[in-house]
């Protein structure tokens, strides 16, 4: 795949994942908490991905213990993700959490310069930089008075650095397998892992009202499995860091569906932050380094 179309593949994840914040919040007001609209969301996923599988071939899906370690891991790291995220809004005002959650490709960065050796471009950190002050002004950081939480400011961090974590993982596991057979089992690692902390038995015994089952199915669908396929689809084309940086336009798209769904109006420093998100997009994008496929020195 061409890095062009990696592009392509995390814009259409951020659309993807941009659905979550305003059906989620249809969903706490139909009686879901975060941890059981979280567990909703990945169980009926991994149900997804594996009919999926079967359609495709279970041959596909054996793999070795090590890589199967590998994928436990960015399971978990990606359900401490989502944990973190909207834990951490229970406690700081959610521009605050929008903009310290995207520390995460900074932590990419670095981290991908140490562990994978990839050589970092200045286009790629001063992308990194013009984002985060972009998603600091699409999120209206600044606006709330409440003062920060020290438990929020922990989840949200746990967030970030679960979130490089999967992202890092994720390179090197599509090293060695296809983006489908690694979203298949980093989902359903990403389900077992939540449904030790949540049992999902009320998927069963009827708590689920219609219009509940609607939003958990639309959100493993469309913010789960596009979503997550999409993104390891584009970190496979471009690698960890371009792709951490790249996913900048999930809050931008969030933003945009919030308006749309829900009317939530767009205030002027946020069509500010709207036009540095994407100058910070089409810098990352000439970056000298994208003119070959990106390899991956990870065992």
């Amino acid at each position: 795949m061409t890095t062009k179309l990696g592009y392509a593949a995390i814009a259409l994840s951020s659309l993807c994942f941009g659905f979550l914040g305003s059906m989620g919040k249809f969903g706490y007001a139909m009686g879901y908490t975060p941890l059981s609209l979280l567990t909703v969301r990945f169980t009926l996923a991994a149900l997804i991905m594996w009919l999926v599988a079967l359609a495709v071939g279970l041959h596909k899906y054996a793999l070795p213990l090590r890589l199967q370690l590998s994928l436990v891991v960015q399971g978990i790291a990606y359900a401490c993700t989502s944990l973190g995220f909207f834990y951490a809004l229970r406690h700081l005002p959610a521009g605050l959490v929008s903009i310290l959650f995207y520390i995460h490709p900074l932590i990419t960065i670095l981290c991908a310069s140490l562990l994978w050796r990839e050589r970092i471009g200045t286009a790629v950190v001063r992308s990194a930089m013009l984002a985060m002050v972009g998603t600091a002004l699409v999120s209206q950081v600044g606006t709330s008075a409440l003062t920060p939480s020290l438990v929020g400011l922990a989840w949200v961090l746990l967030a970030a650095f679960s979130y490089s974590a999967f992202t890092l993982i994720g390179q090197s596991t599509t090293a060695k397998r296809d983006a489908l057979v690694v979203t298949t089992y980093s989902i359903t690692y990403c389900a077992l892992f939540l449904g030790v902390l949540n049992p999902p038995v009320y998927m069963l015994d009827g708590s689920l009202s219609a219009e509940m089952w609607l939003i958990g199915l639309f959100i493993a669908f469309v913010s789960s499995v596009l979503a997550i396929l999409l993104y390891i689809v584009g970190i496979k084309a471009i690698g960890a860091a371009k792709a951490a940086v790249a996913s900048v336009l999930e809050p931008l798209s969030g933003l945009f569906i919030a308006a749309w769904l829900i009317g939530e109006r767009l205030h002027l420093w946020q069509w500010l932050g709207v036009s540095i998100i994407i100058v910070a997009v089409i810098n990352l994008q000439r970056d000298k380094k994208d003119e070959g496929e990106v390899s991956c020195v990870a065992s």
